[in-house]
């Protein structure tokens, strides 16, 4: 069986990756977790950050275990508990009259989303 090319992937699209060079400056990327919480049981936190941070997951023998995707110049990490509720998924980012923000769209790991596009259920 051969596993789908996109499986663990995030992808980054060209207005995110054009908003994040904007934005960020040298070693600084977009970090994108998933919490529990939100009207629909889960939500997307995006936050700039420069470092791995020393209270990300660690795996065996004390290794961080993130993903790095990278784009054009543009970085966006996500730990690997987020990564199974958003793998597949694209980060875009959404310049609207009232609002401007990065969001998760196209994510087949959820079932519904709110309207406002921050949380989402996951597929059982």
């Amino acid at each position: 069986t051969e596993s789908d090319p996109s499986e663990g992937q995030v992808f980054l699209s060209e207005s995110c990756v054009k908003r994040l060079l904007e934005i960020t400056e040298g070693s600084e990327f977009l970090r994108l977790q998933v919490e529990g919480g939100g009207c629909s049981g889960f939500q997307y936190k995006f936050s700039l950050d420069t470092v791995v941070n020393p209270d990300d997951r660690q795996g065996q023998r004390g290794v961080m275990v993130v993903r790095v995707f990278e784009q054009g110049g543009a970085r966006v990490v996500v730990d690997v508990d987020s990564l199974a509720f958003v793998k597949g998924s694209m980060v875009d980012f959404s310049q609207e009259l009232i609002r401007s923000s990065f969001q998760v769209v196209s994510n087949p790991q959820a079932e519904k989303g709110c309207s406002c596009g921050t949380s989402f259920s996951v597929k059982i």
